[in-house]
C-alpha cells in the first residue's frame, strides 16, 4: 500500500530544495506517467498541452532514452520546435531533466526563472525522485479509482 503521508512529505521536501518549478512523472507507461505532479505555472501547462509540446520536447525525448541528469543547455541543438524558447516566455529559463529506472521509468523536469540549477540541487532532486519511484512501485497495477484518489490527495 502506498503511504500518501510519506509521499506528501517527499514532494514537500522536493519543493524545499530550491525555489524552482517542476514536473514529476512516476512510472511512465507508453509515454504517459501513472502519477504526475506539477508546480509549473498553469498558463504554461495549458499552453504546453494545447500545443502538444510533449511530442517535441527534447527533455522528454532524452528522459525516455537515458538515465541520469541532463541540463537543458546540453539539449539546445535538439530543440527544433523551440520548446525552450517558448518555456522562457513563461518564466522557465533554466532547467534540468532527471530520469531513473529501467523496467519502470520515472522522470523529473526542474526549471528556474533566473539562474542555472546547481548540480547539488539536481543530485538532491534525483535522490528524492528515486525515493518517490521506490515508494510507488506497483502503482501501475492499481485500479483506476485508487489512482484517482492518489492523484487528488497529492495535488499541489
Amino acid at each position: 500500500m502506498i503511504d500518501v503521508h510519506e509521499m506528501r512529505q517527499s514532494l514537500q521536501r522536493l519543493g524545499e530544495v530550491s525555489d524552482w518549478k517542476f514536473a514529476l512523472g512516476l512510472h511512465i507507461r507508453f509515454a504517459n506517467p501513472t502519477l504526475l505532479y506539477q508546480t509549473y505555472p498553469q498558463e504554461w501547462m495549458n499552453f504546453y498541452t494545447a500545443n502538444g509540446l510533449v511530442f517535441v520536447d527534447p527533455t522528454v525525448k532524452w528522459a525516455m532514452t537515458h538515465t541520469g541528469i541532463c541540463d537543458w543547455s546540453e539539449l539546445a541543438d535538439q530543440d527544433e520546435s523551440n520548446v525552450f524558447g517558448q518555456a522562457a516566455e513563461f518564466g522557465l529559463r533554466f532547467g534540468k531533466a532527471i530520469a531513473i529506472g529501467e523496467s519502470s521509468r520515472s522522470a523529473g523536469f526542474f526549471t528556474h526563472p533566473s539562474r542555472k540549477i546547481e548540480q547539488a540541487e539536481a543530485e538532491e532532486a534525483r535522490a528524492l525522485l528515486e525515493e518517490l519511484h521506490e515508494m510507488t512501485k506497483g502503482v501501475e497495477s492499481l485500479p483506476e479509482g485508487e489512482l484517482e484518489r492518489l492523484r487528488s490527495e497529492l495535488r499541489f
